[in-house]
């Protein structure tokens, strides 16, 4: 062989090497995170690795549109299965939960939006969702304790 012809050779070999290293790297960085792994980063690089769309009103008329890591799935849960499961409510009505609802804002059920409903800021919004029909579609009740 002459030397021309090892000199093409060996350039695209190296070539071929470059393109599958920065392929891979790219696939590696671009790589999506599992549930654990994205549970064990701190709230501002939850926020940096956040799919792109996670924004949402939490309530209609609420003007603030939050970026959250959440699912739409995740905050229903949390709503309607986790939220004054331990907590006793104040005789105001208000509670002593609190919760980022995965913003970086916290959600303090003490602080009071609605003194005549006694709802502070998560039980508004939780009222609020309720009241949606959207929200609550797939929701499935016993028809007895429905009835009553």
């Amino acid at each position: 062989m002459s030397l021309k012809i090892k000199w093409i050779i060996g350039t695209i070999v190296a070539m071929l090497v470059v393109a599958g290293g920065v392929s891979y790297g790219v696939y590696q960085h671009n790589k999506p995170l599992t549930d654990q792994a994205f549970k064990a980063l701190e709230i501002d690089e939850q926020f940096e690795k956040a799919p792109a769309g996670h924004y949402v009103h939490l309530r209609k008329n609420d003007p603030i549109l939050y970026h959250t890591t959440w699912s739409a799935k995740k905050i229903k849960h949390y709503l309607l299965y986790t939220y004054n499961k331990d907590n006793k409510a104040h005789p105001d009505g208000s509670t002593d939960d609190k919760s980022y609802l995965g913003t970086n804002y916290l959600f303090n059920d003490r602080h009071l939006l609605d003194r005549e409903g006694g709802y502070g800021e998560i039980g508004l919004i939780y009222d609020k969702m309720v009241d949606n029909s959207k929200f609550t579609s797939d929701t499935v009740y016993d028809s007895e304790y429905f009835y009553n």
